[in-house]
């Protein structure tokens, strides 16, 4: 899962890359001031942020409640015989 987040990441990331110089330019071009430039690429950064959050965690395999510290990272103790 790991390698395809990664993937995704740096899929998105070429998008942007190839995108924001024409759209930027296209900022300039129209005679706005250079502040929209910093809102052009802030709403792609805040609209991933909010996305992000949404994203639900997923409860870890094996992990029984109550038990260890750290979100069930720590083994728990041998029981008693």
């Amino acid at each position: 899962m790991g390698a395809t987040v990664l993937g995704w990441m740096l899929g998105f990331g070429r998008l942007g890359s190839m995108l924001a110089p024409p759209l930027l330019g296209l900022i300039i071009q129209a005679g706005l001031a250079f502040q929209w430039n910093l809102y052009a690429l802030a709403v792609p950064g805040v609209i991933g942020t909010v996305l992000i959050t949404l994203v639900p965690r997923a409860p870890r395999a094996g992990a029984v409640p109550g038990r260890g510290g750290a979100g069930g990272t720590a083994r728990p103790l041998a029981e008693q015989t």
